[in-house]
């Protein structure tokens, strides 16, 4: 714990988040994120308990509090990646928040400054969080690049686009596709037979599946399965309808596991996702969309199915510790993100 004194005068504590902080962390969110967004939906506290307390890697998390009203909050979403000297938990950073009238000052004794360093101090170490990576907005890159350490590593991300109506028409190829309410352990052992085909890869298993898309209370995604017409497993996909009131009209490919040069199961499965998309009714969507970094197999697999490139509004950073090892340059190379990987889709 420690003090501190804002831009204003007033002083402020920093600690680490004690169980029932979460209803004044939704307070504080809804309070500021409601701000000049006019399609903003409050979170409740099943969301938050899903997103953080459900999360099998656990959450990161550290408050400001000025007397008895939290102010602010740095927090960070984990989960495990495989590395090549082993697996790692990296923290996604996520909603971090300061009360507006506690803005003023982005000197070093500040609100943000001292909570992201005290968080920094807490769990920045390889045997915790190896490194954080997020999205920054423009706004958040200006500043968290001169202020906060972030280390630009795709900025922007790319997307790929691909039309419905183009998709609906692919052959299954004799795949056949289903859609599961759950994934069983299946999937643990497909992902570890394509591990080493994806760089620096976060693990895709079963129960981090179920937790992220299955069990999520907050966002409809539908859960695909792939095999050939002997009983081989191709690969599994998860995609959602419409894009959280941002752009309605995408179906975002938001994870998947498919072999590098696999695109007869991608046809499949994405010909399934955008037949899918054409029944739902009162939904104008037009196209796929998803990730994949410009330098993977996956990038090569989706332009050979027509799927077209264009920048994002979204930035990938990373923010490094004491001793890191890891340096933008190789996470450019190596890192391997989709949507998944965020908590944006």
């Amino acid at each position: 714990m420690s003090d501190a004194e804002s831009g204003g005068g007033r002083r402020f504590t920093v600690r680490e988040y004690r169980a029932g902080d979460e209803t004044a962390i939704l307070a504080l969110f809804n309070r500021v994120f409601a701000v000049g967004n006019p399609d903003f939906v409050p979170r409740g506290l099943d969301q938050w308990r899903w997103a953080f307390q459900g999360n099998p890697e656990g959450h990161a998390t550290m408050v400001a509090e000025a007397g008895d009203e939290l102010v602010g909050t740095f927090t960070a979403m984990p989960s495990r990646f495989r590395f090549p000297d082993g697996e790692f938990r990296l923290g996604q950073a996520v909603d971090t928040v300061i009360a507006p009238e506690f803005r003023a000052s982005l000197r070093k004794q500040g609100v943000y400054l001292t909570l992201s360093h005290a968080f920094y101090d807490r769990f920045g170490r390889r045997d915790d969080l190896r490194f954080l990576y997020g999205f920054p907005n423009p706004q958040a890159l200006r500043i968290g690049t001169k202020f906060g350490g972030y280390e630009p590593v795709r900025c922007p991300v790319l997307e790929s686009e691909q039309q419905l109506s183009v998709a609906g028409r692919w052959p299954d190829g004799g795949i056949e596709v289903e859609e599961v309410e759950r994934f069983g352990l299946e999937v643990d052992e497909f992902d570890a037979a394509l591990a080493g085909t994806s760089g620096v890869a976060a693990r895709r298993t079963a129960r981090y599946w179920n937790w992220r898309y299955a069990d999520c209370p907050a966002t409809r995604y539908r859960l695909l399965r792939a095999q050939s017409a002997s009983g081989e497993l191709r690969g599994f996909l998860v995609h959602g309808f419409g894009w959280h009131g941002f752009r309605k009209e995408i179906v975002p490919i938001v994870d998947f596991l498919v072999a590098p040069g696999d695109r007869a199961t991608w046809r499949a499965l994405l010909a399934d996702v955008a037949r899918a998309a054409q029944r739902q009714r009162g939904k104008p969507l037009k196209s796929l969309l998803t990730w994949a970094p410009p330098d993977h197999p996956h990038f090569a697999d989706l332009a050979a199915l027509g799927f077209r490139s264009q920048p994002s509004i979204f930035n990938l950073c990373i923010r490094r510790f004491d001793g890191s090892d890891f340096p933008p340059e190789r996470a450019t190379r190596e890192l391997y993100i989709n949507m998944g990987d965020s908590d944006i889709y």
